[in-house]
C-alpha cells in the first residue's frame, strides 16, 4: 500500500511530467504552477551558470512508477551538444560502488558468498592478502563498508584511454596498500576495498566483472545505455567533462578510465538509466534491502553506512546517499525509501573550485526540503559548557588520508580544526560546501552538537569525530607531534633559510672575487655549492608543490593519472637528500679546518639544520622519487 506522503510526492511529480514533456534543452513547455520540476530547472540553471559548468542530468522517480528526467547545457563544448537524459553518458565515478555492493548482495542472498568470512577464502594465492593482523582478517562486510584498514593510494591508478588498460587483478596486485589498521574498527573511505570486492564478485560469480553486472543487474532493468567495459561499446556517447581554465575558457579533464572499475573508473550511464536502478531501489529486492541496511555506524547517534550507501538524515526524512567524482564528472543521488523518492544529478564539469560535487548536494537538499512533511529540527539541545567543548578541541585527521604515499600531503591542507567557542564549537575544514568552509556548532549533550542555522550533527568518541554528512569516513585526534602546524612552521623556516642560500652564497662568491680575496680551498667551495645547490632544489620543489596544489581541479587530474604535474615535486626531492649530506658534511668540516669565518661557519650550520629539516619532511610525505625515498619513507 502507498503511504499518504508518497501519494502526494507521486502527484507531484506527475505534475511536473505535465509541464515538462521535452527535456530542458528543448522548446520551453507551457507555463504552469511552480512544481518540482520548477525548482530543479531553476537551481541547476543557476548552478550551471554561476559555476561554470558545461551541463548537467537530472533523474527523479516517484514509488508510484512517475518518472523526471532532464538535461541541461552541453554535452561537448566545442561541438555545441545538448545534453541528453536519454543518450548522454556521465561516467559514474564513486556511485560505480553502489553496483559493485549489489552484485556483492546478489552473491550473499544466494549463499555463494559469506559477508563475515576472510576474503582469501574466495581469492587465488596470487591475489591473497597477506595476514596483517592475526586474527582480524579482511572480509566482504568490511569492503563494502570502508572499514578493511587499507592505506589510500590512487597515484597512477587511472588512465587517460580506455584502450590496453590493466586486468582488475593485476593492477590489484601491483597497487596493493598496507593494512594499516585492523578491520572493522574506523570507517575511512576505501578505493582498493571496493575494487577488491569487485574481484571478488568475479571469482566467485566466474565471470568477468562487467559481463556479471550485465547479466545480473543491467540487462534485467533494461539499463542498455549502462556499460562497465572499457572502451565502451559502440554507439554509447558519453560527455566531455571541463574544469574552467582562466575568465571565460575550458579545459577538458582527463582520467576517467582505469582497472579499478568497481569503485570507480570506466563506468557510464544515462539519467535515464538511472532512473531505472532508482526505481527498483525504491522497490527493493533482498540484495536491495541489504545494500540499504546499516552495517557499520561509527558513532551510534550518527548515520551509518549500509553496502557502499551512506546513511543520510534531514527534515526529519532518513535515506541513503552516495556521491561519485572523476575528473569532470560529478554525481550525487539519494534514494528516500519512506517517502518514495529516489534523485540523481550528476554534472560534467568540476566548476569553480570544485564546487559541482557541492552543487548535487545543494539540489537534492533543495529537493527534499520541498516535500510535504519536511521539518527542520529544533537549533539545539542541552545547555553544554567550555570544559566539555575544550576536551574536544585540537586538530583531526581524515582516518583515509595515506600514510605512506605522496598523497600524506593531503594532511596538511585538508586536517580539521576544532576550536571551542563557549559552550560550543566551530570548525574549519569539515564543511561539504567550498564556499562556507567554516561552521558553527551548538551543544546537544554527550559530546554530540548541532550545526548552528543548520540540520548537520557531529560526534566524538574515543578520540573520534564523526560528522553525519560523511559517515563513511571518521577523523582521528592528532597529537601535538603529528600535527600540520608546527611541521608548516619547520618547513618554512627551512625553506625560508634554503631560498637565502641559494641566493647569498653566489653573491658572497662574487663579492669575495671582485675585491680579489684570497679563494677558500676547494672541498670549502663545494660545500658552499651544495648549499647553493640545495636552495635551488627546495625553491624548485616549492615552485612544483604549489603548481599541483594551485588548481584543485586539475590536481584532481593529475594524482590519479601520476602526470609529470603531480610527480614533479617528487623528482625535485629525489636529489635533495646526497646534497642535505655534503651540506652537512660541508659544516662539520668547516668547524674542524676553520674553512670560513664564525659568522661564514654559522651560516653552514643554519643551512645544514634547514637541510636535514627539509629531507625530514620529504620522508615523512614520501616525496622523494626513486630507491632512495624508498628506503627513507
Amino acid at each position: 500500500m502507498i503511504s499518504r506522503r508518497t501519494a502526494v510526492l507521486g502527484l507531484v511529480i506527475a505534475a511536473a511530467l505535465l509541464s515538462t514533456a521535452a527535456p530542458a534543452h528543448a522548446a520551453p513547455a507551457p507555463v504552469v504552477p511552480v512544481t518540482l520540476a520548477g525548482l530543479i530547472d531553476r537551481t541547476v540553471t543557476a548552478q550551471l551558470s554561476r559555476d561554470r559548468i558545461p551541463g548537467a542530468a537530472v533523474a527523479v522517480v516517484g514509488a508510484d512508477g512517475s518518472v523526471l528526467t532532464r538535461g541541461y547545457g552541453v554535452a561537448d563544448i566545442a561541438a555545441g551538444t545538448p545534453v541528453d537524459p536519454d543518450r548522454t553518458g556521465f561516467y559514474l565515478g564513486s556511485l560505480a560502488k553502489l553496483f559493485t555492493a549489489q552484485a556483492g548482495a546478489q552473491l550473499i542472498v544466494e549463499g555463494q558468498l559469506d559477508p563475515g568470512a576472510d576474503v582469501n577464502r574466495y581469492l587465488p594465492p596470487a591475489d591473497r592478502l597477506p595476514d596483517s593482523y592475526p586474527g582480524h582478517p579482511v572480509t566482504t562486510d568490511h569492503l563494502l563498508t570502508h572499514t578493511a584498514g587499507f592505506d589510500s593510494d590512487l597515484v597512477g591508478v587511472n588512465s587517460a584511454e580506455p584502450q590496453g588498460i590493466s586486468s582488475l587483478a593485476d593492477s590489484l596486485a601491483a597497487h596493493r596498500p598496507a593494512r594499516v589498521r585492523p578491520p572493522g574498527t574506523v570507517v575511512a573511505y576505501d578505493n582498493y576495498g571496493a575494487a577488491l570486492a569487485g574481484l571478488v564478485v568475479e571469482r566467485v560469480s566466474g565471470r568477468p566483472f562487467a559481463e556479471q553486472l550485465r547479466m545480473r543487474v543491467l540487462d534485467p532493468l533494461g539499463m542498455t545505455r549502462t556499460s562497465f567495459v572499457q572502451p565502451h561499446p559502440e554507439g554509447l556517447q558519453p560527455a566531455r567533462g571541463y574544469r574552467p581554465d582562466g575568465a571565460d575558457g575550458w579545459v577538458e579533464d582527463r582520467g576517467q578510465y582505469g582497472p579499478w572499475t568497481p569503485s570507480g573508473p570506466g563506468g557510464l550511464t544515462t539519467a535515464a538509466d538511472m532512473a531505472r536502478w532508482l526505481r527498483a531501489q525504491l522497490a527493493p529486492d533482498a540484495a536491495g534491502r541489504l545494500m540499504q541496511t546499516t552495517h557499520y555506524r561509527q558513532d551510534p547517534a550518527l548515520p551509518g553506512v549500509g553496502y557502499a550507501y551512506e546513511g543520510w538524515t534531514r527534515d526529519g526524512f532518513t535515506g541513503w546517499f552516495k556521491d561519485g567524482d572523476l575528473p569532470g564528472f560529478h554525481g550525487n543521488l539519494l534514494v528516500l525509501p519512506e517517502q518514495g523518492l529516489g534523485i540523481y544529478v550528476v554534472y560534467n564539469g568540476d566548476g569553480v573550485d570544485g564546487s559541482a560535487n557541492w552543487d548535487g548536494k545543494e539540489l537534492i537538499r533543495a529537493v527534499v526540503d520541498a516535500l510535504p512533511g519536511a521539518e527542520a529540527p529544533a537549533g539545539g539541545g542541552p545547555a553544554g559548557s567550555a570544559a566539555e567543548a575544550g576536551k574536544v578541541a585540537g586538530t583531526y585527521r581524515a582516518a583515509r588520508v595515506s600514510r605512506d604515499s605522496l598523497m600524506r600531503t593531503e594532511e596538511l591542507f585538508g586536517s580539521v580544526t576544532v576550536t571551542a567557542e563557549g559552550s560550543g564549537l566551530r570548525t574549519d575544514g569539515l564543511a561539504l560546501d567550498p564556499r562556507h568552509p567554516e561552521q558553527h556548532w551548538l551543544p546537544l549533550g554527550g559530546d554530540r552538537y548541532r550545526e548552528r542555522d543548520g540540520q548537520a550533527e557531529i560526534a566524538f568518541r574515543n578520540g573520534v569525530l564523526t560528522a553525519s554528512d560523511n559517515p563513511s569516513t571518521a577523523y582521528r585526534a592528532m597529537t601535538w607531534r603529528n600535527r600540520p602546524g608546527p611541521r608548516l612552521a619547520v618547513l618554512g623556516v627551512a625553506l625560508t633559510v634554503l631560498l637565502g642560500a641559494a641566493v647569498t652564497v653566489p653573491a658572497t662568491a662574487l663579492t669575495r672575487r671582485l675585491r680579489r680575496r684570497p679563494a677558500h680551498p676547494r672541498p670549502a667551495q663545494a660545500a658552499r655549492a651544495a648549499a647553493a645547490l640545495a636552495g635551488l632544489l627546495a625553491a624548485g620543489f616549492l615552485t612544483a608543490l604549489l603548481a599541483l596544489v594551485s588548481d584543485g581541479n586539475a590536481m584532481m587530474e593529475a594524482v590519479p593519472l601520476g602526470t609529470p604535474l603531480a610527480l614533479a615535486p617528487t623528482w625535485w626531492g629525489a636529489a635533495f637528500p646526497l646534497v642535505a649530506l655534503a651540506v652537512t658534511a660541508g659544516a662539520v668540516a668547516g668547524w674542524l679546518r676553520h674553512w670560513w669565518r664564525p659568522a661564514g661557519r654559522l651560516a653552514m650550520t643554519a643551512t645544514a639544520l634547514a637541510c636535514c629539516a627539509f629531507t625530514a619532511f620529504l620522508a615523512q610525505y614520501h616525496l622523494i622519487a626513486g630507491p632512495l625515498g624508498g628506503l627513507l619513507g
